[in-house]
C-alpha cells in the first residue's frame, strides 16, 4: 500500500534524478542559444557599437562571470523548480522573491516571443534570398510560431528527460561548430586588430557614435544586446528538483557560462574582422551578416551549416527557456502565491503542463501584439507587415524593431532579477554573521559576498542607464513598460505580504533539495 504521505508529496514535487551534470549544462546552453545569438544579438548590438561590438560582448562576458559568484553561494543553500524565485525567497524575504517570481518567467517569455520574429520574419527569408533567390511573404513569422513557440513547449510537456537527450546533443555540437567556424574565419580574415576593444582609437569613424552620444555610449547600448545574448544564463536553475543531486546547478552555472561567454566573444571578434573594419555601417542593414561573412570564408557548405546551427539553436533556445518559465510559475502556484492552476502535475510526465501550456499561450500572443504595435509605430502597417515581401527594407526594419523591442524587455527583467539575486547573497550573509578568524578569510569574504556582487549591479545599472538616455525607439519604450510590471510585480508582493501573511511565509521555501539532503546525511 502506497504511503498517503508520500503520494502527496510525490504530487507536489517534479521527478528527482532525471538531470546529471552534463544534463544541466546542455540545459545552460541551450538557453543561451549561442548560434541563435551569433545571428541576433550580434547584429542588434553591431546597430549601436559598430567595429567595438567585440568590446560590448566581452564587458558582458565578464559581468555575467560576476553573477557565476553570486549563483554560486546562492544555489549552494537552495534547490528546487522555484530557481531565482527560491534563491531570493531563501536569502532575502517573500517580497523581493515574489517580485522576482514573476519577472522571471516574464522576460523568458518575451525572449521566447522574440525568436519566431527575428530568426523566421528576417533571417530565414534573408538566407532562402541569399541562397536561392526566391523571395518570401512578409507574414511567413507568424505560422512559424508554431515551430519556435508550440512544438518545443510539447517537447518540454512530455518530460524532462526526452528534452535533455535532445538538447544535451544539439548544444554541444552548436558550441563546438561555432567555434570552429570563428576560428577559420579569424585565420583567413585581413583585418584581425585589438582595436575593437578599444573606444578611443580610429576618430575618423567618430561621426558614426554621434546619435548615441559617442563610442563609450555606443559600447553601452551594444552591450544591452551583449548581455541579452546570456539572457537564458541561470536555465538549469529551475531544474534544481529533478537534477540528480544539488551540486549538479552549481556546477552548470559555472561551466555553462564559461563556455558560451568565450565562445560568443570569439563569434563577435570573427563577424566584425571578417566583414571589414572600414564596412561596418553596412554591416547591420545586410540582415544576415554572419552567413554572409561564413560563406565568404568558408563557402555555401559553411554559410547552409551556419544558418542551419542557428535556426535549430533558436529551436532548442526555446524549449529550454519555456520550460524554465513553466517551472517557476508551477513553484509560485505550489505555494499557493499564484493560482494553484500552474501547480497541476501531468500525471503521466510527472512535468507542469498547465503553467508550460501558458507560456506557450503568451508567448504566442506577444510575439504577434508587439510586432503589429511596433510596426505601426516605425511607420508600417499591418497590412503592409502582412502583404509585402519579407525582403522589403522597411518590413526588415520593422521586423528587427520588434525584436530589439521584446529583447530590451527581457534584458530589463533580468537586470532587475539579477540585482536582487546579488543584493541577496549580500543580505544572506550579513544575516549567517559567519566567524573569520584570519585575514585571507575576511578577504575572500568581503569579496566574493560583497563586493562582486556590487560590481555586477552597478555593471547592470549603467547599462539601464544607456537604455534611456538619451531615449532611442523602441529601446526606451520597452524599458519603461518593465518599469510599469515592475512596479506592478511589487504592489502584488506587499498585498501577498499583508493579506496572505501565511502564504508570503512559505513563498519559495516549500521545497529546498539542500536542506533535504543535507538533513538526510
Amino acid at each position: 500500500m502506497v504511503d498517503s504521505n508520500k503520494q502527496g508529496q510525490y504530487q507536489n514535487r517534479l521527478k528527482k534524478g532525471e538531470v546529471g551534470v552534463w544534463g544541466a549544462i546542455a540545459e545552460e546552453i541551450s538557453a543561451m542559444a549561442p548560434a541563435c545569438d551569433s545571428i541576433a544579438f550580434v547584429v542588434s548590438s553591431a546597430v549601436f557599437a559598430f567595429f567595438l561590438t567585440p568590446l560590448s560582448f566581452i564587458i558582458a562576458t565578464l559581468t555575467m562571470f560576476l553573477e557565476v559568484n553570486t549563483l554560486y553561494h546562492l544555489s549552494k543553500r537552495h534547490a528546487s523548480a522555484g530557481g531565482y524565485y527560491g534563491y531570493i525567497a531563501n536569502a532575502f524575504g517573500p517580497v523581493p522573491a515574489i517580485s522576482a517570481g514573476l519577472m522571471y518567467p516574464m522576460y523568458q517569455i518575451v525572449s521566447t516571443a522574440a525568436i519566431p520574429v527575428f530568426v523566421a520574419g528576417v533571417v530565414l527569408p534573408g538566407v532562402v534570398l541569399y541562397f536561392l533567390g526566391v523571395g518570401m511573404p512578409a507574414w511567413i513569422w507568424i505560422p512559424f510560431i508554431l515551430g519556435f513557440i508550440i512544438i518545443p513547449i510539447m517537447i518540454a510537456i512530455i518530460g524532462i528527460r526526452p528534452q535533455m537527450k535532445y538538447i544535451r546533443y544539439a548544444s554541444f555540437f552548436e558550441l563546438i561548430f561555432l567555434a570552429i567556424l570563428s576560428a577559420i574565419i579569424i585565420i583567413k580574415a585581413p583585418d584581425n586588430t585589438l582595436n575593437v576593444f578599444n573606444p578611443f582609437v580610429w576618430p575618423q569613424y567618430s561621426s558614426w557614435f554621434s546619435p548615441e552620444g559617442g563610442p563609450v555610449a555606443g559600447v553601452g547600448l551594444g552591450m544591452i544586446f551583449g548581455l541579452t545574448s546570456f539572457i537564458g544564463y541561470g536555465g538549469s536553475a529551475p531544474l534544481g528538483e529533478e537534477a540528480t543531486n544539488p551540486k549538479a546547478i552549481t556546477r552548470s552555472l559555472t561551466i555553462g557560462l564559461l563556455l558560451v561567454g568565450i565562445v560568443l566573444t570569439e563569434v563577435a571578434y570573427s563577424q566584425i574582422v571578417g566583414w571589414g573594419i572600414p564596412m561596418m555601417q553596412t554591416f547591420s542593414s545586410s540582415g544576415i551578416p554572419g552567413i554572409i561573412v561564413a560563406t565568404a570564408y568558408t563557402g555555401i557548405v559553411g554559410g547552409v551549416m551556419f544558418s542551419l546551427v542557428a535556426l535549430n539553436s533558436a529551436f532548442s533556445d526555446s524549449v529550454a527557456m519555456q520550460a524554465n518559465a513553466g517551472r517557476v510559475y508551477f513553484a509560485m502556484g505550489r505555494d499557493g502565491i499564484i493560482p494553484k492552476f500552474f501547480s497541476f502535475i501531468h500525471k503521466k510526465y510527472v512535468t507542469p503542463s498547465k503553467a508550460l501550456m501558458f507560456v506557450a499561450i503568451v508567448s504566442s500572443i506577444v510575439a504577434i501584439l508587439a510586432t503589429f504595435i511596433v510596426a505601426m509605430g516605425a511607420g508600417v502597417s499591418p497590412y503592409h507587415l502582412l502583404t509585402d515581401r519579407a525582403d522589403n527594407a522597411e518590413v526588415v526594419l520593422a521586423l528587427t524593431d520588434s525584436f530589439q523591442f521584446l529583447t530590451t524587455m527581457a534584458l530589463g527583467g533580468l537586470i532587475i532579477t539579477h540585482v536582487l539575486l546579488n543584493t541577496s547573497v549580500m543580505t544572506m550573509f550579513r544575516r549567517l554573521k559567519e566567524k573569520h578568524t584570519n585575514l585571507h578569510d575576511k578577504f575572500i569574504h568581503l569579496v566574493e559576498h560583497y563586493l562582486l556582487p556590487t560590481v555586477a549591479t552597478i555593471i547592470f545599472i549603467f547599462v539601464l542607464y544607456e537604455s534611456v538616455v538619451p531615449p532611442v525607439y523602441p529601446i526606451t519604450y520597452a524599458v519603461e513598460i518593465i518599469g510599469i510590471y515592475t512596479v506592478f510585480s511589487i504592489i502584488y508582493a506587499l498585498y501577498i505580504k499583508y493579506k496572505k501573511p501565511h502564504l508570503a511565509a512559505k513563498a519559495g521555501k516549500s521545497v529546498n533539495l539542500v536542506d533535504e539532503e543535507h538533513n538526510n546525511n
